[in-house]
């Protein structure tokens, strides 16, 4: 079969390329000055941006969007409305790989690679190892990392509550859309 790219890895060559255009196109004064032009829509464009903070193509663009956002705005709305944003994507993804996928996580979990990654996580007792599997997730969900990583470690490996997921999602999207409008 003729591969239609020569990158072994062609959809994570396209993710770095993705960050290296949102770093570019973010540079640019023209940019900025049309994000700043949102005065009235600032809150409804941060909710967009959280839309896209979630999807793994999307991610570098939205993180651009945000370090670009006026540093007037208030933080904590500004991080609420974003982190609502990306929640709703985050579900939709959620959704798509928790049904989409299980005849695969159930192949995966008796591959010898996962069963030697669940084997040193049983040193921990059972709700200790459910809380650092949230913890990861919540912290794959707050960094610009795809959330897609998150979503399928709980989705596939957990069995997670929706509302639990939806709190963790939240949580995470909210609290790195803080860090970067902070910063």
């Amino acid at each position: 079969m003729k591969r239609l790219f020569i990158f072994t890895y062609p959809k994570l060559t396209f993710y770095i390329i993705g960050i290296i255009a949102a770093y570019f196109i973010f540079q640019n004064p023209f940019i900025s000055d049309f994000i700043s032009s949102f005065d009235n829509l600032t809150y409804l464009s941060i909710f967009f941006g959280g839309l896209l903070f979630s999807a793994g193509f999307t991610t570098p663009i939205a993180t651009g969007f945000f370090l670009s956002i006026d540093p007037a705005v208030n933080l904590i709305y500004a991080s609420i409305i974003g982190g609502a944003g990306a929640l709703i994507a985050d579900l939709g993804i959620f959704s798509f790989i928790r049904f989409s996928f299980m005849k695969e996580f159930h192949k995966l979990e008796k591959t010898s690679l996962v069963k030697h990654i669940v084997n040193m996580f049983k040193v921990f007792p059972d709700g200790i190892r459910t809380i650092l599997v949230y913890f990861i997730a919540c912290v794959i969900i707050a960094s610009p990392l795809p959330d897609e990583l998150a979503v399928t470690l709980l989705a596939g490996f957990t069995r997670v509550h929706g509302v639990i997921f939806a709190l963790i999602g939240f949580l995470g999207n909210s609290i790195g859309i803080y860090l970067m409008l902070l910063f």
